[in-house]
């Protein structure tokens, strides 16, 4: 006898993944940050939480008149998935916010990592449009005795700089 039904993996699917971008959505962020802070906890592997505004009318440029966001956020998140790691966890926490949890990377691996996310995301395309999205980062790494609301609080700060200086990437450690 299976362990669960169908019935119930398909509930676990519908709750965790956003149906517009196929990624986990903000509930499943929490969920598996408070994993992944234990690991980090037990096995000290260290994790970087890497929040992404890419908001229509502030990161994005098209040659159509007018795109709505979630076409955009669609597109971003197909690039995403074809360009991170297998080990990466992606999110699309709301319109235009995405977040990605990964292993190993620190400091300068970090933004290099952030500007080849930018680098891929200036080559978009839906139907007729070309989407050129250029993102404010917002990245934090986790620490001992950490808890998902600190984790995701230091790196929306560090976000929320990046937003008010202009700058495109902020680590906030």
């Amino acid at each position: 006898m299976q362990f669960f039904q169908q019935t119930d993996l398909d509930k676990l699917k519908k709750d965790l993944i956003d149906g517009e971008t196929g990624l986990y959505n903000k509930e499943a962020l929490y969920l598996l940050m408070n994993h992944i802070l234990a690991q980090h906890e037990r096995y000290e592997e260290n994790y970087s939480f890497i929040i992404m505004d890419c908001k229509a009318e502030e990161s994005v440029r098209s040659n159509c008149k007018s795109i709505p966001q979630k076409i955009v956020d669609r597109v971003i998140a197909e690039k995403l998935k074809s360009i991170c790691r297998k080990s990466d966890i992606l999110f699309h926490c709301d319109n235009g916010v995405f977040c990605i949890l990964a292993r190993v990377f620190e400091g300068d691996d970090t933004v290099m990592f952030c500007e080849k996310l930018t680098r891929h995301l200036m080559e978009l395309e839906a139907g007729e449009c070309t989407i050129e999205v250029k993102p404010k980062y917002g990245i934090t790494f986790s620490k001992i005795n950490d808890t998902p609301e600190r984790f995701a609080e230091r790196s929306y700060t560090a976000l929320r700089k990046a937003k008010e200086k202009g700058n495109y990437i902020v680590i906030e450690t």
